[in-house]
């Protein structure tokens, strides 16, 4: 989106200076329209090597998507026989497809890739070490070549968010864009991503290494002067891609912050005046990575953090990933059961598969269906554009090209059933903009509410079934889900 600023970029060797317009005013009686031009769906995360093929022609998520963030490699066939997004676009033409981008951190490009790359900068050449950090605070992360890094991730650099880096991105950015994608499994004509999806982009270093808890290191004097120069690269992105495409290239982030610290969502209204974001993805926003429910306290925190982002023009996105496949008993995927991350992925050959799979299944549908509620519950008449993703697993208990196919699970298995009927009646409400049209009220322990469509809507967070009696309407809500009828 289109902000007042001046930006000095340099592509394809032109040195230009850009100015760029006003940013549209965005208000309570003008609101945004939802997020992707499909009618009735939900964006979806499809992450790594693969799981963009979920939307190849005849898989299980064609025609079920409207915003699309896949792997910039789904443009390439790094193995025969890959479709590439050239199908994709062709099996799901009113889809919009997003080419991730990490903008928090560098990493070696991988040059059989060629253009389509999903590092701003390659950490494989010495250029990039003018974008790399490095610090004497022992508290920091470093990589092997003793840059600034992500504890467990040795391969990311954090990056410096300084304006040549900004460029460096926006560089990256408008070769992904204006590069058709290899020709893959079909006759489709040649087809290019329609935007870029900022990954990191958080608002302090954050992975453990925040300097409120940790000490100053880096180029920034603080926490918030780390979030300013990220809200800058950012903005600078947008800018140059909507200068040098001439036309308002769609940019979405995945937004990091703390909800409850009042000084980050400060900064996320910064970044929302800026006009330079479509919208922001949350990754966990009903429970922890590994399936532990949030506090009452937690969601409460977020809900009034999102409701505050979006209502200024940045809508929020509620991401959760569904269960992994892992090789546990059956009644370790009961309701609210926090996973063991330590047990091995489900093989061809594990015992009792057949049921594990039966369990995972359902928490998954259930799982999604608390986060489609949830999103309804905290949504006013002002942020009826916060959304959510249509769940899907990480791929790291999939079978990919990479492993020795031993996994049960195909990474491009769809993880939620979107045939489920209250999955559907549950994404026809937030795709259909509906929201509560009074406060909600609790019965048995569950938050029901009156919808503006005219349904009832009732998030159970509790680990049990419960029955709920209100504004006319009776059902069962199964344990950590939402029911409407």
């Amino acid at each position: 989106m289109k902000t007042m600023a001046v930006a000095t970029v340099l592509l394809t060797g032109l040195l230009t200076t850009l100015t760029m317009g006003p940013a549209p005013l965005v208000t309570a009686e003008s609101p945004r329209t939802g997020i992707g031009s499909k009618s009735g769906a939900l964006p979806a995360y499809l992450q790594g090597y693969r799981q963009g093929q979920l939307l190849c022609p005849g898989a299980d998520l064609v025609g079920e998507v409207s915003v699309a963030i896949v792997d910039p490699m789904m443009a390439t066939t790094d193995a025969p026989g890959d479709c590439t997004l050239s199908d994709m676009k062709a099996a799901n033409p009113d889809t919009q497809f997003l080419a991730y981008l990490n903008v928090g951190a560098m990493r070696p490009w991988e040059h059989w890739n060629g253009i389509f790359q999903n590092s701003c900068a390659d950490m494989g050449k010495a250029r990039s070490t003018e974008f790399a950090v490095t610090t004497d605070n022992p508290a920091v992360a470093t990589t092997p070549t003793g840059h600034a890094g992500y504890p467990d991730f040795s391969y990311l650099t954090v990056a410096d968010l300084s304006p040549a880096y900004a460029q460096a991105c926006a560089e990256t950015a408008h070769r992904i864009l204006t590069t058709d994608a290899e020709r893959g499994t079909t006759d489709a004509p040649p087809a290019r991503f329609d935007g870029i999806f900022l990954d990191d982009t958080a608002l302090s270093p954050s992975h453990g290494q925040d300097m409120v808890d940790v000490g100053q290191w880096g180029p920034w004097a603080d926490d918030d002067a780390y979030g300013r120069a990220m809200i800058d690269v950012v903005a600078r992105i947008d800018g140059v891609l909507t200068e040098s495409m001439g036309t308002d290239v769609p940019v979405a982030i995945n937004l990091g912050l703390y909800p409850a610290w009042s000084n980050q969502v400060e900064l996320a209204l910064e970044l929302a005046a800026t006009g330079a974001v479509d919208f922001a993805l949350r990754e966990h926003s009903i429970a922890e990575s590994d399936g532990r429910p949030f506090s009452a306290e937690r969601l409460h925190e977020e809900a009034a953090a999102f409701r505050t982002i979006t209502a200024a023009g940045l809508p929020i996105v509620q991401h959760d990933y569904s269960v992994p496949l892992r090789q546990l008993s059956p009644s370790a995927y009961d309701r609210g059961l926090p996973l063991d991350g330590s047990a091995v992925c489900l093989q061809d050959d594990s015992d009792d598969r057949q049921r594990i799979v039966a369990a995972a299944d359902q928490r998954r549908t259930l799982d999604h269906r608390l986060t489609l509620g949830n999103v309804l519950l905290n949504r006013t008449p002002e942020t009826s554009t916060m959304t959510a993703t249509l769940g899907q697993a990480e791929p790291a208990c999939q079978d990919n090209a990479w492993d020795d196919d031993r996994r049960w699970e195909d990474v491009t298995r769809a993880s939620v059933d979107t045939a489920d009927p209250q999955v559907t009646a549950l994404t026809a409400a937030v795709t259909g903009s509906a929201h509560p049209s009074a406060a909600p009220i609790h019965d048995n322990g569950v938050l029901v509410s009156k919808l503006s469509d005219g349904r009832v809507l009732a998030v159970n967070h509790n680990s049990d079934s419960r029955r709920v009696s209100a504004f006319g309407t009776s059902m069962i809500v199964p344990g950590r889900s939402a029911t409407v009828g």
